[in-house]
C-alpha cells in the first residue's frame, strides 16, 4: 500500500469510527454527513471521495467491524480444520465461540441495533460468514451436506442466537456474558448444565 493509498484509507477509518462515536449520542437518523465530517476532522468532499451516503458508510463500517472480528476470532482460535475433530468437538454453542461473538456485539453494541433494526441490507455479512466458515464445514461434517438445509438450518440457529442478542443489547449488554452463552446454550442443548460452559 502506497502513501497515499495509506492516507484514504486512514480517513476511511476516521469517518467510520466518528458514525461509531455518533451512534453513542443518537440515533441513526439524526446524524447528518455535517455531523461526520466534523467529528472525523474532514471536509464534505473529502466525505464524498470515499461514500454517496451515509448508507455506504454504514455498510463499510458494518463490514470493517466485521471484518476484524473475524480475524480475532481465527487468532483467539486458529484456524479450524473441522475435518480432524470428532462430531462431539463440533458444536459451535460453546464458550469458545460464543465469547468472542458476544463481546464483539458488547463492543458494536450501537452498530449491531442499527445493523439489526435497518432495512438497509437483506442478508447480514456477518451471517453468509458464519454461514461459509463454520456452518457449512461442521454440518458437512455431520452428513448434511444438502445447501438448501444448511442454509435453512443455520437460518434457524442464527436467528434464534440473534434474539437472545439482541434483547440483551436492548438491555444494554448489563447481564454477565457467560449467563448469556448459558441462556443460549440451554435453548439449542436444554440438556446442558451451568457447569458445561466453564471457559
Amino acid at each position: 500500500m502506497n502513501r497515499s493509498e495509506s492516507k484514504f484509507k486512514n480517513t476511511a477509518v476516521r469517518m467510520q469510527q466518528a458514525l461509531i462515536d455518533l451512534l453513542e449520542e443518537k440515533d441513526l437518523n439524526d446524524i447528518s454527513i455535517t455531523d461526520i465530517c466534523e467529528k472525523a476532522g474532514v471536509n464534505r468532499s473529502t466525505f464524498y471521495a470515499h461514500y454517496e451516503n451515509l448508507y455506504d458508510l454504514l455498510k463499510e463500517t458494518q463490514e470493517s467491524a466485521i471484518t476484524e472480528f473475524f480475524d480475532s476470532l481465527n487468532s483467539d482460535i486458529g484456524p479450524s480444520d473441522f475435518s480432524k475433530m470428532s462430531a462431539d468437538e463440533l458444536i459451535f454453542i460453546s464458550p469458545q465461540y460464543l465469547v468472542p461473538y458476544l463481546k464483539f456485539i458488547k463492543k458494536n453494541r450501537r452498530l449491531y441495533e442499527v445493523y439489526n433494526n435497518s432495512n438497509v441490507f437483506a442478508v447480514g455479512e456477518m451471517d453468509k460468514q458464519l454461514i461459509e466458515n463454520i456452518f457449512v464445514p461442521i454440518y458437512a461434517k455431520n452428513g448434511v451436506t444438502d445447501r438448501r438445509v444448511v442454509e435453512y438450518m443455520s437460518h434457524y440457529f442464527i436467528s434464534g442466537v440473534s434474539a437472545i442478542t439482541m434483547e440483551w443489547v436492548k438491555r444494554g449488554c448489563e447481564d454477565d456474558i457467560l449467563f448469556i452463552c448459558e441462556v443460549i446454550s440451554i435453548c439449542v442443548r436444554p440438556q446442558m448444565k451451568a457447569s458445561d460452559l466453564a471457559v
